[in-house]
């Protein structure tokens, strides 16, 4: 069998033979050196099949160190069944000349029966004259720790994964480089249901999300990243995506950014849907300024869009526009004969017929019981009275059916002119109020004109 070539072959290093050699007390502590760093080491005679351990490898597995442990073949014995085959590939493939040196990771069974994840790397050091191996020696590692703390740690990334793959948004980084490129180093699969991409598709550039951002928002979603970048600000948006599959949507940006040692900067963060907060947002909106029953705009919003005309005039940025003041003739007798359930009816009836003879210009709204207002941005007196006589024209031509008979819907209309130095928005309310008041008075179903 061969002796394994180290000082006191590396069996029991005791201490440096007394012979006055300066080479064998460096032998001694290398070999020292060797076995207190826990590496074993093993050496292979490919002749006679033998092989040696130190006292390292050994106790590495739990054997003791006389323990019988000699044949090549007995070695394969203890490597687990399923990375034998890469054990021997990897070995004949550098006894063969193939690779310069043998190094490989596997199992190998301990003297208890469990198993140890170790590295080994070994040479041939010798060969015959055709150039045969003869002699391979190589040392042996324990990474046990090391491949249960990579365990640990892919079982956690995959938990991570899991857990933000089944949220329902986004998980992601984003990296804006020092020389203007942007892409999604990570993004969870939630980038399917938020952009309908798939992330390899933004993983080294970004072009095909901001593809899919809206075009109005476009220039806001890269002017606030451009901001927190700077600032190294916390990134809150909401902005809107034209997806090809879901269409419209929102999303809410939210990410924390910092700085990258080249000088670009990465934000981890959450996108996620807030189309159906948007809707209700609108919803409520639209309650808010919207009369519920008619479905026109209610007085307060009325009075914005007052205000909002006023402001055109008083800047010149308009010439000319017109109020009008319009009541429902003789409708308490409507409620009163047929109830507040039909009464309501004609309110509805009636404010369909009116968004009928409306331009796009112009703005309705009820401002409480049966009283509307109109206001007709660009038009003259003249243009009232004509808007007028064809909304009661269209009302004679269109009664509300109810049951055997119908119910003819009358108005009383009051026309003021709009004047740009007049103050506030009540002045030419006030004016169609009082011309409506006229047209009552002269008969109803009436026309008339406010005083200049």
């Amino acid at each position: 069998m061969t002796s394994f070539p180290t000082p006191r072959d590396l069996i029991a290093p005791t201490g440096p033979e007394d012979d006055g050699s300066v080479g064998g007390e460096r032998e001694w502590e290398l070999a020292l050196a060797i076995e207190c760093s826990g590496t074993g080491i093993w050496d292979r005679n490919l002749q006679s099949g033998e092989i040696s351990y130190s006292p390292a490898w050994k106790r590495m597995f739990g054997y003791a160190a006389a323990d019988p442990m000699h044949r090549i073949e007995d070695s394969y014995t203890r490597v687990h069944p399923d990375d034998l085959a890469m054990v021997q590939a990897s070995i004949e493939a550098h006894l063969r000349g193939q690779t310069e040196m043998y190094e490989v990771q596997h199992r190998v069974r301990c003297k208890d029966g469990s198993y140890k994840w170790i590295v080994s790397r070994g040479k041939v050091v010798s060969r015959d004259a055709a150039g045969l191996p003869l002699r391979m020696t190589g040392i042996t590692h324990d990474i046990s720790a090391q491949m249960a703390l990579a365990e640990q740690l892919r079982h956690s990334a995959e938990l991570l994964t899991n857990l933000t793959d089944d949220m329902p948004g986004m998980v992601y980084q984003y990296l804006l480089g020092a020389d203007g490129g942007a892409s999604f180093p990570h993004a969870s699969a939630g980038i399917a249901a938020i952009y309908e991409l798939a992330p390899p598709q933004v993983r080294h550039s970004a072009a095909a999300v901001e593809a899919l951002i809206h075009p109005e928002d476009l220039e806001a979603y890269r002017a606030s990243l451009a901001d927190s970048a700077a600032a190294l600000t916390r990134w809150r948006l909401e902005y809107r995506v034209l997806l090809p599959a879901q269409g419209l949507r929102w999303r809410q940006g939210d990410a924390q950014p910092r700085r990258q040692s080249d000088g670009g900067t990465l934000w981890h963060g959450f996108i996620s849907d807030i189309t159906e907060r948007k809707h209700i947002e609108a919803q409520m909106r639209q309650l808010a300024t919207i009369d519920s029953l008619t479905g026109l705009p209610n007085r307060r919003h009325f009075m914005q869009r007052l205000e909002e005309q006023v402001a055109l005039l008083a800047r010149g940025l308009e010439e000319r526009a017109v109020v009008l003041m319009i009541d429902l003739d003789h409708f308490k007798e409507v409620n009163d004969r047929y109830g507040h359930a039909t009464g309501d009816l004609v309110l509805q009836h009636f404010a369909a017929l009116l968004r009928l003879e409306l331009r796009k210009i112009d703005a309705a709204g009820r401002i409480g019981g049966e009283e509307f207002t109109v206001i007709l941005p660009g038009a003259d007196a003249a243009a009232a009275r004509a808007f007028g006589r064809r909304l009661q024209r269209r009302l004679e031509r269109s009664p509300l059916a109810h049951g055997a008979g119908d119910i003819a819907v009358r108005v009383s209309i009051g026309v003021a002119p709009m004047r740009a130095g007049e103050a506030g928005v009540d002045a030419a309310l006030l004016r169609a109020d009082l011309a409506l008041y006229r047209a009552k008075a002269g008969g109803r179903n009436r026309i008339e004109l406010a005083p200049d």
